[in-house]
């Protein structure tokens, strides 16, 4: 629904969609600002933006035995 067709339905004394109109054009701009406000509290409180995901932790570090090419690599 577009406040157009609101303004054709006001002109033309019809109140019942008229005011179908308006709720539907009010519940689709809350739904929006409730999840931009989701949104924004989600990256205050866990820090992560909303483009980029969390970082995740460093997985636990473990010997590993190098040999050869292996030791070549791990020095770049």
């Amino acid at each position: 629904m577009t406040t157009y067709e609101l303004i054709d339905n006001i002109k033309t004394g019809d109140a019942q969609t008229s005011n179908n109109t308006f709720n539907s054009i009010m519940h689709d701009k809350i739904i929006d600002a409730l999840d931009n406000h989701k949104q924004e509290v989600a990256s205050k409180m866990y820090g992560a933006s909303d483009d980029a995901p969390a970082d995740e932790e460093p997985a636990a570090e473990t010997e590993v035995e190098v040999t050869g090419e292996q030791e070549a690599d791990a020095d770049v």
